[in-house]
């Protein structure tokens, strides 16, 4: 009898061995309501893990990016929640619906609750044509937003654009990587091109917003002795009389400096002047002849 190979089985997987569903991390972060250095230091040694292995000079910067944190507040979050129909539903997040209502309202500039769904609805029908409907995307484009702070409805219509338009343009220089053709990888650094031209172009219109018409316009002095030239610049707000400066003098320069000016004749006779003898007489071209041959 001949023996025959058989191969080993492979051992069977586990669910644990097959579950990559990554872990989350949770870190409170201790907020010392004192102003004292010394007691705000024994609270954070006691809730802070490894604060003993800091020096001296990373404790302090860590009680102070903690007060900063603690003055930023709380941003503002939703929680989305799926529709029988396959729709998301936006709900207010946390232990209080007035105070997370109230700050959607902050976040989005708006004194009613229309805009805020509008802008709300806006952000969440981007995020779903690009597969990036959860709560830690759209969570996120709520702090950005928060963080600028719009001043009206219009700066939160235009935050909303940035942000959609800056994620675009990150997806497509992420598929420049990915390109395995030459063709495909200009269509997509096209895009991203345009698409951060247009990001630019949203930044420098938010800056123009709220300088709110300010003019910057340079008034160029040359002086004609030194060959050199004074640039003055003055702030102008608005109005009709930007440009013009109060009690501006119309010469041009230190009197009677400057190249002479051309005069009738060329070899520097100077113009005729008028006297008192009057013009000459033209003669008559055919004498006093009479009419007939």
């Amino acid at each position: 009898m001949t023996a025959k190979n058989t191969k080993p089985k492979p051992a069977r997987r586990t669910k644990a061995a097959t579950s990559t569903q990554p872990q989350e991390r949770t870190v409170t972060i201790p907020f010392p309501d004192t102003d004292s250095e010394d007691e705000a230091n024994r609270i954070l040694a006691k809730d802070v893990p490894g604060w003993d292995k800091l020096d001296k000079d990373e404790r302090a910067e860590l009680l102070r990016l903690i007060r900063d944190h603690r003055k930023r507040g709380t941003p503002a979050k939703v929680k989305l929640i799926r529709k029988p129909d396959g729709g998301w539903s936006i709900e207010p997040a946390g232990k209080s619906e007035m105070l997370a209502v109230l700050k959607l309202h902050e976040t989005f500039s708006a004194n009613s609750i229309d805009p805020v769904n509008a802008r709300a609805n806006e952000l969440l029908k981007y995020l779903g044509s690009v597969g990036a409907d959860n709560e830690g995307r759209y969570n996120a484009a709520l702090s950005f937003i928060e963080s600028m702070a719009p001043r009206d409805q219009a700066e939160a219509l235009l935050l909303v654009q940035m942000y959609c338009t800056h994620d675009a343009a990150i997806r497509a220089l992420s598929q420049l990587g990915s390109a395995e053709w030459v063709p495909t990888a200009q269509t997509f650094g096209n895009l991203a091109t345009k698409l951060l031209r247009t990001s630019q172009g949203q930044m420098e219109t938010l800056a123009r917003m709220r300088r709110g018409g300010e003019q910057v316009v340079r008034h160029v002095h040359v002086d004609n002795r030194g060959g050199q030239a004074v640039i003055a610049e003055n702030v102008h707000t608005g109005g009709k009389g930007n440009g013009k400066i109060d009690d501006q003098s119309h010469a041009t320069g230190t009197a009677g400096i400057g190249p002479a000016l051309l005069g009738a004749d060329p070899f520097g006779n100077g113009v005729p002047i008028p006297s008192r003898e009057g013009p000459e007489a033209v003669p008559y071209a055919r004498g006093h002849e009479s009419g007939s041959a």
